[in-house]
């Protein structure tokens, strides 16, 4: 069970000015703040801690906004999303909503914060995430085999190798989108 910080917001988006901007005004209201410039940093900072509430923008480099969401969303629903956006669009994917979110354009500070303080008061003070499960690849005995594995952080898919000189059943790969390491096992078969 992870603990989340009952003081933290994670403020994620590709403008440094926006970010500090709105991390001096949530510091003044009482937040410890956190900052990640894209999707990517923000799945390493709550590798780190988890927040109370996660403040997003939609658009940004290397992962948006929403696929961030999505993530968050899978991996850690009980955490509370708020997204920001220059355009909010007139439909969310179904596993990207946010709890509210804001037109950057027309942003009101003060409506901003009464929203993180009703979400920081509906939400519990841990989260039961499930435990990550490693997969498990079946792999004929001596022979060479590129697959697939789901990086247990970004849920984006890389391509792993197996050669037959693999003795190990323990193995790790290294995530090309996130850098998580992802350990994986070799369930080695016998050939028919």
């Amino acid at each position: 069970m992870h603990e989340i910080s009952e003081n933290s917001v994670l403020l994620v988006d590709d403008d440094p000015s926006i970010r500090g901007l709105l991390s001096m005004r949530l510091e003044r209201a009482g937040f410890e703040v956190r900052q990640a410039e894209d999707g990517i940093d923000g799945l390493v900072k709550i590798g780190a801690e988890l927040p109370k509430v996660i403040i997003s923008d939609l658009e940004m480099p290397r992962m948006s906004g929403i696929e961030f969401i999505t993530v968050v969303r899978r991996r850690f629903p009980a955490i509370p999303v708020i997204a920001l956006s220059g355009s909010i669009p007139s439909e969310f994917p179904a596993g990207a909503k946010p709890n509210v979110w804001f037109e950057k354009g027309t942003l009101q500070v003060d409506s901003l914060l009464q929203a993180i303080h009703d979400l920081v008061r509906k939400t519990s003070g841990s989260g039961d995430f499930p435990q990550v499960v490693r997969p498990s690849v079946r792999l004929r005995t001596g022979v060479a085999a590129d697959f697939i594995l789901t990086c247990t952080d970004c849920l984006r898919t890389l391509r792993a190798t197996s050669t037959p000189e693999d003795k190990s059943v323990d193995r790790t790969a290294i995530c090309s989108y996130c850098e998580a390491r992802v350990p994986y096992w070799i369930e080695s078969t016998q050939p028919v």
